[in-house]
Parts: structure tokens; C-alpha cells; sequence
């Protein structure tokens, strides 16, 4: 039972390094039967043992996901306690935690407090409900939100947890009949696990038969009242480890700041996000990702930043842009100022603000996360690369903000002329590539140019475009195999997926070919609501997109995703 419900922890691709999850799990229900057993040994005493036990475990299961020049379990130790004390600081300041080491560390202990926990409650106490229900509990809120589901694994819980409430019940009702001299059959245990079994199978089988009666309203107004308080819950969650890999539409409407990671399969919600009033209106960037990493994408922006400062951390480098005030922006050819209104129909959970084209300034205080230029007088602001947009306080639903923003206006004959003469931040950033690429992207790259002969970036960029639209678009794809590069697992054996491989490959392609290119999450658009004059944003438009750059334009849209929700940018 206990094995089922870990075991659909360490399959769902929450983050990497679930792996530990189940060796965690073997040694804490054996450590839970061991101290249980042992009657001499108190609850106050064998509970701090166990989980002091469950620390070391831990920490000496997860020194191949930590930094290689922590040797020694003492060094892990310590290295565990900065990034716990990090945290609790940036959490405490209302900020969002994003160590993801740390998220395995809690889903760790939290398992490993579950399997000892079982045991001691069915061993020391032969209490039976209590650990069944709460192990009941733990695998619903995973098989919720995870996806694929874990279904094989949820029957197995199911089965081993009736199997046992029957098991558990023979037991007590043979020593009551021990102490009154009751005489019944050998192995009788066993023989009610048995009757139990086959009684089980053919309630199965009978009701697999009978036709279901109840509409999907029904079950879907059931669903929704009995998933809140699991929700709430959850992004508090997700409050502290933000960079966790739920699924698209599973979150609190909310985008990584630092991280994502290419995965299995999303599904969207139809929610309503916000509503945009504005004269023109095109996707709606929330991040930008610069690093690459062949599972997925990592934004460095606020690092670089922290260090050319000389701060503690990336949220400390961010600059504060108060109500009213511009950026200084360099790359702005081709482009038309536009203000959008935008209110929000729900809360943001990451707080980001989110808007179409280039922002220049807003009407509400702002942390402008942005990199910087070296110089001899020392660090210059680059707001040209600009990763995301934090705003001051919380954003509610029902907040009005206005927002001033260059929309791109540019034409193809411009982008073909904006030559190759990239600025130094450009080339040293967005041409990263990891050793993971595999020769044959690159070739594939070079062979897709090469069949129309483009030569500007520009042409590059669409003939890549082009070819990406081919692959059919499919959101219920598998999780993809480790220890491979996921481009190249996209676009030679899967050749079907969503957004994220889509926009990755053009970028990682693009960057093989010399061009700057990065990764942008937001909402690909909206639907006109001619009740509020206004574009009705949802969730079930969340999307990722590849911006490619061009000297004096600075980045422009691409798209090479062909989901119906999705929209070429219009250039003439």
C-alpha cells in the first residue's frame, strides 16, 4: 500500500531527483515495523530518532544531485541548511521559493514520515482507518493533478489497503476469539484476504458492466466542490516551491521565474486570466528564458544581474520602477506605443506582470528583473534584456492597471536588413548551447536553411518556423526518457508534442545556426468581448514562444507551434 502511494509520488515528474523517493520509502517502513516491535522504546523517543534517522538517509541519497565539490556528508549537510535558511527568508519577504533540491528534500521526509508512520500506527497501535486513510488521502491530491495518471498505481492502493482492513480485521476478531476460547479454522486470516480478493474482482467486473448515469455537469460541479480545499492548499504549496513541474492548467495561475522543464502531458483549464483593453493587441510575455540546459530552460537574468551587483540574491537586483516612470530602451525600430488597460479576473500567483509588445512604463510600482552591460564606469542598466516584470504588491482579482508598450510593427524586408551585427550581451547570452545537442539537430538545422537557401537570420528564422508547423500538435504526450536531449528527442522520435518543444527546438536549432534566439512564456492572444470591449484572456491560452533578435528591433515574436489557438505574427 505504502509502495503504491510513493510510487505515484516518484513517477509523477513533479521535479527531477524523485528517484530517492522509493529507497526513502523501503527504509523508513522498515525502521517503522523495527521501533514499533519495540516495545521498550517509546513514542517520545523512537519519533525524533526516526526522523533524525530520515535526514541522514536523505541527505546521503541526494549527493548525486548536488553540487560535486561537496564531498563529504557534512558538507551536503551544511550546504542544505544555507538553501533551507535562503528560503525561509525569501518566503518571509512574500517572495517565491525556487530551489527545486529543496522541494525533493520535503517530498522526502513527507514520505518518509507517511511510511513510518503507517507502520508505527499498524504496529504498535493496530489502529487500521487512521493509516489508510491518510495514505488514501496522499495518492487522491497526486492523482489529481498529476499527468499522466498514475491509475495502475491507485488500483494497486486500492486493493492492498481493502486487502488490508480485511487482513487487519481477522486478526483482532482471532485473538478476541483466542481469549474466549473460540474455536475457528487455521489460516483464517488468509483464507478472508482471499475470499476478499475474488469478492473484490467480481464487484469489479459486475460494475464495469453497468452503464453510468451521471452527466458530466454533475460530475463536474461534484469535482469542483470537493477539489477547493485540496487547491488552496496546493498553492500554498506552490508558494514555496514555485518551480515544482505541475501541469499547465494544474497550477494557481501562475509562470516559473527560474525554470522549466520539458515534460509529459499538460492539460489547460478554461479560466479566465484577465481582461486587456487595447487598439492592438498581440501575445502577452510573462518570462524569458535564456539557458538551456537538454531537459529544459533556465533564466538566468536575475543571476547575472546579482552578480554584476554584487548582491545577495537575484530578487535583491531587480530595479524598482515606480508608477509613471519609462525604461530606457535602445531596441525600438519598428514599433508603435500602445497603452493596454488590463484587469485582472483572478489572482496571480507569481505576481508577474504580463503584457503585450515591450513595456515602457506602467501605473503601478514595479521590480524590473534585467541584466547588465560592463562598463568602465561601471554597471549600465540593459533593460533590452529584460527577463520579467514583478509587481510591488500582491495581485488580486479585480485589480485595473494601464500599461504603455512599444508593439512591433515591423515588415519583412526591415528584419532582412537588420544584418548580423549583434551587440556583445546578445552573443554571450543567447547563443548558449549545451554539450547535449546532438550532431544530427544541428545538421537538420543546417539542412532546412539550406533547402531554399536563406541566408538572413530572418529567412532562417521563418524556413525553421516552417518546418516545426509540420509536426502534428498532440498535449497528451508521454514523459519523455532521462538521460537524453529533449530537442532531439522531440524532432527525431516523438515528432508530435505541444508548445514547450516546439519553441525550444526553433530556439536551440536557430542558435546552432548563429542565430540569437530565447524562450518566452505568457498567453498567446485573447478573444474579443464586445460586452466589455476588451480581449478575454483564459488559461487554456498559456503558451510558449521563440523571440528571435534583430539588431535595432531588438526581439521579435515567432511562432512554429500549429495549435489552433496559436497566430503567426502579422508582418507584411
Amino acid at each position: 500500500m505504502c509502495w503504491a502511494v510513493v510510487q505515484s509520488l516518484a513517477a509523477s515528474n513533479w521535479a527531477p531527483g524523485l528517484g530517492v523517493l522509493v529507497p526513502v520509502a523501503l527504509v523508513a517502513i522498515g525502521i517503522g515495523v523495527f521501533f514499533a516491535q519495540a516495545r521498550s522504546l517509546p513514542g517520545w523517543l523512537a519519533h525524533p530518532l526516526s526522523f533524525a534517522i530520515a535526514i541522514a538517509w536523505t541527505v546521503q541519497l541526494l549527493g548525486p544531485q548536488m553540487d560535486a565539490r561537496l564531498e563529504s556528508w557534512r558538507d551536503r549537510f551544511v550546504d542544505l541548511i544555507i538553501r533551507v535558511i535562503g528560503l525561509s527568508r525569501v518566503v518571509g519577504s512574500g517572495g517565491r521559493g525556487e530551489d527545486i533540491l529543496l522541494f525533493v528534500v520535503a517530498l522526502s521526509l513527507l514520505c518518509w514520515m507517511l511510511c513510518y508512520g503507517t507502520m508505527w500506527m499498524l504496529f504498535r497501535h493496530n489502529w487500521i482507518w487512521t493509516p489508510i486513510l491518510i495514505n488514501a488521502a496522499v495518492i487522491l491530491v497526486n492523482y489529481a493533478y498529476v499527468l499522466p495518471k498514475p491509475t495502475t498505481l491507485f488500483f494497486i492502493f486500492l486493493a492492498s489497503a481493502l486487502l488490508l482492513l480485511v487482513y487487519q480485521n481477522a486478526v483482532l476478531r482471532q485473538q478476541s476469539w483466542l481469549v474466549h476460547r473460540i474455536d475457528f479454522p487455521d489460516f483464517l486470516p488468509l483464507r478472508f484476504v482471499v475470499a476478499a480478493a475474488l469478492t473484490g474482482t467480481f464487484v469489479v467486473l459486475l460494475t464495469n458492466l453497468l452503464p453510468g448515469s451521471v452527466s458530466a455537469n454533475q460530475a463536474s460541479e461534484t469535482w469542483s466542490v470537493l477539489r477547493q480545499p485540496f487547491r488552496e492548499a496546493r498553492e500554498r504549496w506552490e508558494d514555496v516551491f514555485s518551480t515544482i513541474n505541475a501541469p499547465p492548467g494544474a497550477g494557481g495561475g501562475a509562470f516559473t521565474a527560474r525554470s522549466v522543464a520539458l515534460g509529459g502531458a499538460r492539460a489547460l483549464s478554461d479560466d479566465i486570466v484577465m481582461y486587456v483593453r487595447s487598439l492592438e493587441f498581440d501575445y502577452l510575455r510573462a518570462v524569458a528564458f535564456d539557458k538551456y540546459t537538454g531537459t529544459g530552460w533556465q533564466n538566468t537574468t536575475g543571476e547575472q544581474a546579482r552578480a554584476a551587483l554584487g548582491l545577495d540574491s537575484a530578487e535583491a537586483a531587480r530595479s524598482a520602477l515606480p508608477p509613471g516612470v519609462a525604461l530606457n530602451l535602445n531596441d525600438i525600430g519598428g514599433t508603435s506605443l500602445v497603452t493596454q488597460t488590463i484587469t485582472l479576473a483572478s489572482d496571480r500567483k507569481d505576481n508577474l506582470v504580463i503584457a503585450g509588445g515591450k513595456v515602457v512604463q506602467l501605473s503601478l510600482p514595479v521590480l524590473v528583473e534585467h541584466n547588465y552591460i560592463a562598463g568602465p564606469g561601471g554597471a549600465t542598466a540593459n533593460y533590452d534584456d529584460t527577463a520579467l516584470i514583478a509587481a510591488v504588491t500582491p495581485l488580486r482579482e479585480g485589480l485595473t492597471f494601464s500599461v504603455t508598450t512599444r508593439i512591433s510593427q515591423a515588415d519583412i524586408a526591415g528584419l532582412r536588413q537588420a544584418g548580423t551585427d549583434y551587440p556583445a550581451w546578445v552573443r554571450e547570452r543567447y547563443l548558449q548551447l549545451p554539450a547535449t545537442i546532438t550532431p544530427r539537430t544541428v545538421e537538420r538545422a543546417q539542412a532546412i536553411v539550406a533547402e531554399i537557401n536563406a541566408r538572413t537570420p530572418y529567412d532562417q528564422a521563418a524556413a525553421i518556423q516552417t518546418f516545426l508547423r509540420t509536426f502534428p500538435y498532440n498535449e497528451n504526450i508521454r514523459q519523455p526518457p532521462g538521460g537524453v536531449d529533449l530537442v532531439d528527442h522531440f524532432l527525431f522520435e516523438m515528432r508530435e508534442g505541444y508548445c514547450d518543444y516546439y519553441a525550444s527546438s526553433m530556439v536551440v536549432m536557430l542558435r546552432s545556426l548563429g542565430v540569437p534566439a530565447r524562450l518566452v512564456q505568457g498567453y498567446a492572444g485573447g478573444t474579443f468581448d464586445t460586452d466589455r470591449a476588451a480581449y478575454e484572456v483564459r488559461e487554456s491560452v498559456a503558451h510558449t514562444w521563440p523571440e528571435v533578435y534583430f539588431p535595432g528591433y531588438g526581439w521579435e515574436r515567432f511562432e512554429p507551434t500549429p495549435a489552433d489557438y496559436t497566430s503567426l505574427p502579422a508582418r507584411r
